[in-house]
């Protein structure tokens, strides 16, 4: 490592500024909650998928340290995903050729933010050691994948971090780098409610990545999310990881979901389709699972054992990935809308036996049941599933893209006022 490899991701350290490309305006929600732990002794561990802004996080809080008087000199930015080199050999050149003395002999603590940790080797040791010796350094790191960083810190790090999830854009969120109000929106929803619609089904298509919030064309939009987001996971983050051959099977798995959003898995069937090992399908699914870019929605069973030996759905983590792989939105449209309520509400489970519920939400041994449609409203499956839980049932509603009211005292709310209101609906 030379100086060079080091000095061009902290300009500065000459300038005395981050650079303006590199900062935006607009502060997400987690800038705020991260930002409460400046001071705290615990690394900070920021997760997310490709996209979503975690490093953009971490320049705005490098641009407040320096706001705040930090010394310049005093804060390190490294990506991982840029050049792989050792964390040790990093931290050894930041003493070395910028701090001129090492970390012990510094008064002042040291901020040493570092981006896609989880590309370097054996990260959570190494960084254990510099935790424990070095009680002056505040370290932040990110990473997009959520298991392998994950089971290292709470195995390697425990007491020693606090980690965050950095979600795709929330609807507020988005309206918020629009330039809404949304104390106002919030206050008389229907008075914004035809300059909202738009928004609502921009945000949908492709609105979850910051980068795409005033993109107005779907073609490009397509383009940034399956070269930004997708290729990257597949031919490079999971080939890193887990040392993957097989990338056309890896993009047929994600054409098949994306054909497919909120299918039942079934390994068995898809290993025969596809002509491969019915262990390395599995295998496949839980690395896209990894790289943050699918979910799993489990079917609801009193008993959790039973939950898990259910065949489970299958999402992405934001449907503008379903967008970005479908050109016939009329087909996918209504997952989408599926999708966009996982994205909300968090849901971990459905309920499929003769009849099925597109999301269980279980709180404290209550369950709230959610059904999603797309114009045509049938009470029939709520209130099967009502009358099975009877008191467990803490409210049950559906959501619809624009339709509102009550049918039989079951709710029905547009989308776009769930994502403004939830979980308070």
């Amino acid at each position: 490592m030379n100086l060079e490899d080091i000095e061009k991701f902290n300009p500065w350290w000459k300038t005395g500024r981050v650079k303006d490309e590199w900062l935006k305006p607009f502060k997400r929600e987690l800038y705020f909650e991260v930002s409460k732990y400046r001071d705290k002794r615990q690394i900070i561990l920021i997760q997310g998928l490709r996209q979503t802004g975690k490093t953009t996080l971490m320049f705005q809080i490098i641009d407040y340290l320096i706001t705040d008087g930090v010394e310049q000199r005093n804060i390190l930015y490294f990506s991982f995903d840029e050049l792989l080199f050792d964390l040790k050999n990093v931290l050894e050149n930041f003493q070395k050729l910028i701090l001129g003395r090492t970390f012990d002999s510094l008064k002042d603590k040291v901020y040493i933010f570092l981006d896609e940790i989880q590309k370097t080797a054996d990260w959570e040791n190494k960084l254990k050691v510099y935790y424990d010796i070095y009680p002056n350094i505040k370290f932040f790191i990110s990473g997009s994948a959520s298991v392998s960083l994950r089971k290292r810190s709470k195995e390697s790090l425990a007491g020693r971090i606090f980690d965050f999830i950095l979600e795709p854009l929330s609807f507020e969120e988005f309206l918020g780098m629009k330039g809404k109000d949304i104390k106002k929106i919030k206050a008389n929803p229907e008075l914004w409610k035809r300059e909202l619609l738009p928004l609502f089904y921009t945000y949908l298509k492709f609105g979850t990545f910051p980068e795409l919030v005033n993109e107005e064309s779907e073609e490009l939009a397509r383009k940034y999310i399956i070269n930004n987001v997708i290729d990257r996971i597949i031919y490079k983050d999971l080939p890193e990881e887990f040392k993957i051959k097989d990338l056309e099977l890896l993009k047929n798995i994600i054409f098949i979901i994306g054909k497919n959003p909120g299918m039942l898995v079934n390994y068995k069937e898809i290993s025969k389709n596809l002509g491969r090992d019915q262990r390395t399908i599995s295998n496949y699914f839980e690395y896209l699972e990894f790289s943050l870019l699918i979910k799993f929605v489990f079917n609801y069973r009193v008993s959790p054992l039973a939950s898990l030996r259910k065949l489970k759905k299958i999402y992405f983590s934001t449907p503008n990935i379903i967008f970005a792989l479908n050109t016939d939105l009329e087909r996918v449209w209504p997952i989408l809308l599926e999708n966009l309520v996982l994205l909300k509400t968090g849901a971990r489970f459905f309920y499929k036996n003769r009849y099925e519920i597109d999301f269980v939400l279980s709180e404290n041994k209550d369950l709230i049941a959610i059904e999603v449609k797309s114009g045509n409203i049938k009470l029939k499956q709520v209130k099967k599933f009502t009358n099975k839980f009877g008191s467990k049932i803490k409210k049950s509603f559906i959501i619809d893209f624009e339709q509102e009211g009550k049918q039989d005292k079951i709710q029905i709310i547009p989308a776009w006022k769930m994502l403004l209101f939830y979980p308070d609906i």
